[in-house]
Parts: C-alpha cells; sequence; structure tokens
C-alpha cells in the first residue's frame, strides 16, 4: 500500500447541511454567522470529523505499517455550551500471519506488536465557542503518552464460509500525562518525546474482542460475487456496560459487478449504512453514509456521517 487515505465529517449528508459544513469549515463569514452554522449542525447531529493516513507492506507472512489518525467531535444543546473532544494517535505496526492446511481446511492465524503515541484532549474537552472566537489550539489542556499493544486474530476458511475471532489492544499499562497540545507538538516535531512527570497517572486499555463470519458465494465469477457479513462487536465490553444487542450486532451485504464496482449496504448498531465502491487498477475509491449509536441502546445518542476513502496499491 503506497497510501492509503480516509477522510469523514460528522453530518447529516443533505445538500443543505454538507452547504453549511463547508461554510463552517471556510471561515469566509463573521464570528456570529459562525457561531449560528454551528448552532443548526450541532443540534442535529453534532459536528466534526476527522482523518487517516497510511502506508504499509503484506506479503509472505510478514505485515509492516504506519498510519496516523486523527478524530474531533464536538456536542452540545448549543454552540455557547458545547465541547469538543479529540483523539489523536501514530501507530507502526510489525505482524506476521502463518497460514495452516488441516484436514482440508485453511486457517489463518496471525498477530502484531503496535508501538503507538497518543494525544487526547483533556477530560471534558475543549470549549467550542472559545475555539470559534480564536483561542489558540496550542494552548489546549491534552494528556498523551506512548504505549504498545499487541493484537492477535485467526480465520478459519470452509469453502465460501469463513470464521474469524481477534483480540485487539492487548496492552500492559502505559503513562499518559498532562500537557499544553503546542509542548507535544513542539517535542515531536523535534524528534523526541515529552517528558513526563512523576505524578503521571497509568492507563490500562481494554481488550476489543470481536466475533464474525463471511459468507461469499460464487454466482457469475468476475461479474456477480456476492458477500453476507455478521459480526459481534466487542461483547464482554457491552456485557459490562449493560449496553443493548443492538450495540453488539454488524451485518452486511455486498455486490461486487464486472470485477470493479462494489455495492454495500449495512446494518450499524441498529443503524443503516450504504456504500460504493470502484477498483481502477492501483486505485481502491470507496465512500459510504453511516450512522453510529454513541448510546446504550438505539436512539439513545445517534451520529450520522459520511466517509471517503482512496488506496493505492501494488
Amino acid at each position: 500500500t503506497i497510501l492509503d487515505t480516509s477522510f469523514w465529517a460528522y453530518v447529516k449528508p443533505n445538500s443543505d447541511n454538507i452547504s453549511k459544513f463547508k461554510q463552517f469549515l471556510s471561515g469566509d463569514q463573521s464570528e456570529d454567522e459562525t457561531i449560528a452554522l454551528a448552532n443548526d449542525l450541532l443540534t442535529e447531529n453534532g459536528l466534526g470529523g476527522g482523518a487517516s493516513l497510511g502506508i504499509g507492506y503484506v506479503g509472505k507472512g510478514l505485515g509492516l505499517g504506519f498510519y496516523a489518525v486523527s478524530d474531533e467531535f464536538a456536542s452540545g444543546e448549543t454552540a455557547m455550551g458545547a465541547r469538543l473532544t479529540s483523539s489523536s494517535a501514530v501507530n507502526i505496526v510489525v505482524g506476521l500471519g502463518v497460514p495452516l492446511e488441516i484436514a482440508g481446511l485453511r486457517l489463518n492465524l496471525g498477530g502484531d506488536a503496535r508501538p503507538f503515541y497518543r494525544v487526547d484532549s483533556a477530560e471534558g474537552g475543549w470549549s467550542l465557542i472559545e475555539l470559534i472566537q480564536g483561542a489558540d489550539v496550542r494552548d489546549e489542556p491534552v494528556v498523551a503518552g506512548f504505549g504498545l499493544a499487541m493484537d492477535l486474530g485467526a480465520t478459519l476458511e470452509l469453502g465460501s464460509l469463513t470464521v474469524g475471532l481477534s483480540v485487539r489492544d492487548l496492552s500492559p499499562s502505559f503513562v499518559m500525562d498532562d500537557y499544553l497540545l503546542g509542548d507535544v507538538l513542539d517535542a515531536l516535531s523535534s524528534g523526541s518525546l515529552p517528558e513526563a512527570g512523576a505524578d503521571a497517572d497509568k492507563v490500562l486499555m481494554t481488550p476489543y474482542v470481536t466475533a464474525g463470519l463471511s459468507w461469499k458465494p460464487t454466482l457469475i465469477p468476475g461479474l456477480l460475487e456476492p458477500g453476507l457479513y455478521f459480526e459481534l462487536a466487542d461483547p464482554i465490553r457491552a456485557v459490562q456496560d449493560k449496553d443493548s444487542f443492538w450495540n453488539l450486532l454488524h451485518a452486511g451485504a455486498d455486490l461486487r459487478c464486472l470485477g470493479f464496482a462494489t455495492a454495500r449496504l449495512g446494518l450499524n448498531r441498529g443503524w443503516m449504512s450504504a456504500g460504493l465502491g470502484f477498483d481502477l487498477l492501483f486505485c481502491e475509491l470507496d465512500a459510504a453514509v453511516f450512522t453510529e449509536e454513541l448510546g446504550r441502546r438505539p436512539g439513545d445518542l445517534p451520529r450520522t456521517g459520511v466517509i471517503v476513502q482512496a488506496a493505492f496499491r501494488l
């Protein structure tokens, strides 16, 4: 993968909202107009977006990669009281995979080590109105730290049926300390990490478990290739938090046509999603509209967004 980029925006994708979102980002309006735009978008859906960028190599059982991701989201009843939360991370991935043939079945085992550096907005987030009014984001408080995680996974192929299990974020505790965002950026730009203080907090991530299956029968090879997918996402945490069953379930279907175009439809925690994808020689283009549930039950706190992705692979 020479380059894999994704961009997303948390906005309901109708023409009026998209126009308001573009205008909000442009800054070509007065402060009062910017606040009015933020109010309109916040009350309906929340406001935010993010991006990711990565490169990588996979071959002969070896996987190497680097990716960076950042996500920002503001919520509140009005812009005056809204808080913006930010989360960014840089990851390096070194992985190994082993295929095994057992009684005519193919078992794939894999795992990786993933050192990362993570920067999150301080608890409670940042004031959206202060940022709109010109506050320097470099002066905002953050918590940041370096950690090392492991991810493990396995798939078993039964003809056109595949079942899988993955466990992500297996990690010892790591230290995160309080800084100003500008201090973190200055340290990283100089090729170092900011020093943690003696009273820094130790953080322990909860492992993320996913189990799923896919069924991909071949109807007309190269012309019509459907797929069905089911996944139980993080059942351990859902049970601990007493989440709704719908918060466990992801389901989807896709149809690949003519070997290069794919239409997708999914169910994401009780909400529908849809997308299109195109494979064009070395370039893959994808776009989707989704709604995700931030509350415990569908309808508690939905957030709608759009995402586009472009990847260049050899």
